[in-house]
């Protein structure tokens, strides 16, 4: 897979122009078009039939102001977006999830922020209903070299699907470690381990693996397996469901969005 479209979601009250540059960096080094995505959905008004025409009018001027903001929202971004990038705006009044799931489809990646920014979309939403690599940035990060990257495997299609939807990232590294936290059947696991590994090396990913005792829970085993590497990218698959109108997701890949100083790609 190339990347030719990358879309960055933003939020209207403050555009963060660290994300901006990192999504920024990542679409001249592909060659991508970015797409800055910002979303409101305007608060519910209840009124009774007597209230009825100030309900209506009260919301009409909120979404008056929500277009409004998402205007101004679009200068910003397009003032942080360096020359030489192609990028376009897409703003609407709606559920920010339901925005950027339509918008899946038009492009190769998504990039949000960190849950520690206020970013005004349901991550686990998107992740679970894009059906597109989702590129959650560490906070402050500007730039996404990832010359060393930690691939969190699990022998699951969501893990399979991460790791194909990771390869221009997995391509361009110097080394990647593929790391499988022991769950209690390590034959099974390193098998598991070294055929992916095998399946990377075939696509020129200058991989290595192993298998790691699990050491307080298996997000920690793999946050310490990075940060002894080194890596700038951890890769894993997103584990979840969907219940009417939440989105649930697993207790690895819920831990995994909490964790800060690095930035994380997942596929479901």
């Amino acid at each position: 897979m190339e990347i030719r479209n990358i879309a960055v979601v933003l939020n209207i009250d403050s555009v963060d122009a660290d994300l901006v540059a990192l999504a920024s960096s990542l679409a001249r080094h592909h060659h991508a078009t970015l797409t800055g995505i910002a979303a409101v959905e305007p608060p519910i008004v209840l009124a009774t039939i007597d209230g009825g025409d100030a309900a209506g009018g009260l919301y009409a001027e909120q979404c008056s102001q929500i277009e409004a903001a998402l205007a101004a929202a679009e200068q910003d971004f397009a003032a942080l977006v360096p020359s030489g990038v192609r990028h376009h705006w897409v703003g609407a009044v709606q559920r920010p999830d339901l925005t950027v799931i339509g918008m899946a489809r038009r492009v190769d990646l998504i990039i949000v922020g960190s849950r520690d920014r206020a970013i005004g979309v349901d991550i686990g939403a998107v992740l679970l209903g894009s059906g597109r690599p989702i590129l959650v940035a560490a906070a402050g990060q500007r730039t996404l070299k990832a010359s060393k990257i930690v691939v969190a495997w699990k022998d699951t299609k969501e893990a399979r699907r991460a790791v194909v939807d990771a390869l221009p990232f997995l391509k361009a590294a110097g080394d990647v470690s593929v790391v499988v936290v022991n769950e209690g059947n390590l034959a099974t696991e390193r098998a598991s381990m070294l055929d992916v590994v095998a399946w990377l090396q075939s696509h020129d990913v200058k991989a290595h693996g192993d298998v790691l005792p699990n050491v307080d829970g298996a997000v920690n085993t793999i946050v310490h397996a990075a940060a002894e590497a080194g890596a700038e990218l951890v890769i894993s698959g997103a584990y979840g469901h969907s219940r009417l109108r939440e989105w649930m997701l697993g207790g690895m890949t819920h831990d995994l969005l909490e964790v800060p100083g690095i930035s994380r790609l997942l596929s479901n």
